[in-house]
């Protein structure tokens, strides 16, 4: 999916659960505060990649190149906080958000006799939804006890040699999206509160994707390995802004 449709859709969520919330009234306690809002951040995201990693031990030793193992990916992440709602001191939510991590590698060598450079890439995008549970600790910082989300995990692969007269790039791209899962923890501060706040989180992730394909239904070779066969840690800082209803 295109990063403008991702965009489109978030926006209208955020609209969307904007124009349904109504005010509450605050009774024995509950329902004080309802939230709803944007937010976006960068981080990085470990794998474990053991088709592909075998692969380029392979490649490494036929090609007299360096690759080295694939298993940290940097990118960015948008999404939404749905509807967020204080009950006490604890702030339960409702979030979505897709994020796009990748990795790159680059060797120098030759082509046809040309001096080249290959370039290797592993982009991971994953659509993200389920709950936060923060607990208040005052005005300016909130402990991000648990999020936990579902995941939808996509992986795509691209070799690009550069030289005069190269090839078109060899794409890979898997076919169906992994169901997942995210646990992370962390802690929240909210420079301008309630309505702005700096999130810092770390977690787990689980994911694997057997394998990836070309536009001719052809595997990349990973020597009955998954290409990638598992998640791990992952960190993000984030921005959010937010609204509140009174």
């Amino acid at each position: 999916m295109k990063i403008s449709n991702t965009i489109l859709i978030i926006c209208s969520l955020f609209f969307f659960s904007s124009s349904q919330i109504s005010a509450q009234d605050a009774c024995c306690g509950y329902g004080s505060l309802l939230q709803s809002g944007l937010f976006g951040g960068y981080g990085f995201q470990q794998y474990s990649a053991a088709g592909l990693n075998n692969y380029l031990d392979y490649y490494n030793e036929l090609t007299g190149l360096n690759y080295d193992e694939f298993g940290t990916a940097w990118g960015w992440q948008i999404g939404a906080n749905i509807i967020q709602i204080q009950q006490l001191d604890w702030l339960i939510g409702v979030k979505l958000y897709y994020q796009s991590v990748a990795e790159t590698q680059d060797q120098d060598g030759y082509y046809l006799g040309e001096a080249a450079t290959q370039e290797l890439e592993l982009e991971i995008t994953s659509w993200g939804f389920g709950m936060s549970l923060s607990y208040d600790l005052n005005n300016n910082f909130d402990i991000r006890v648990l999020d936990a989300l579902m995941t939808i995990t996509d992986v795509g692969f691209t070799s690009t040699i550069k030289a005069p007269n190269a090839p078109n790039p060899d794409e890979y791209l898997s076919e169906t999206g992994n169901i997942g899962f995210t646990a992370d923890a962390g802690l929240v501060w909210y420079p301008l509160p309630p309505y702005v706040s700096l999130e810092i989180l770390g977690g787990y992730s689980w994911f694997s994707m057997e394998d990836v394909r070309d536009d001719e239904f052809e595997a990349f070779p990973t020597e009955n390995e998954d290409f990638i066969d598992g998640g791990g840690f992952f960190a993000v800082a984030i921005l959010s802004v937010g609204t509140t209803f009174d």
